[in-house]
């Protein structure tokens, strides 16, 4: 025959093990929560970064090639603002290819016209990107917005 007390400590057991599950559980969904609070800091820095790219492009000029503790790999993607005397040199490669060709269109451009010159398919996704970046080259002086959805390269 079973006993009231040997199914109460059976059940204590299983509730316990069940508690100390979930506080696993919690414990990893807090790690996670902070590495989410972790990386949207960190691009907030590296978005706002400009100015902090400059400097590190700076001190790599001013002796060796690298930086001590800098990362090795490609450089981050970062539009400059445009100033006096600065060529489509400046750009990074993905904005610089995107801008020549745009500017060889002549007159204005849609990104959709622009996503067919690139040979990229002209997809409300690609489209969207394209008009993204270049909205972001007239925020930094590389274009402007000759109309709503046409840009011209200056």
């Amino acid at each position: 025959m079973v006993s009231v007390d040997g199914l109460l400590d059976a059940h204590e057991v299983a509730v316990r093990a069940r508690i100390e599950e979930l506080r696993v559980q919690l414990a990893d969904a807090e790690r996670d929560l902070e590495h989410v609070v972790i990386t949207r800091n960190t691009l907030q820095v590296v978005t706002k970064g400009a100015g902090v790219v400059r400097a590190v492009k700076a001190v790599k000029g001013a002796g060796s090639d690298q930086v001590p503790g800098a990362a090795v790999g490609p450089e981050p993607t970062v539009v400059p603002v445009r100033g006096e005397g600065m060529t489509e040199q400046a750009l990074p490669a993905g904005y610089r290819s995107m801008w020549l060709a745009a500017r060889s269109a002549g007159g204005g451009v849609r990104a959709g016209e622009l996503a067919r010159v690139l040979g990229l398919p002209a997809t409300d996704t690609v489209r969207e990107g394209l008009r993204s970046k270049l909205k972001r080259l007239v925020a930094r002086g590389w274009a402007v917005e000759a109309g709503p959805g046409v840009f011209q390269m200056v």
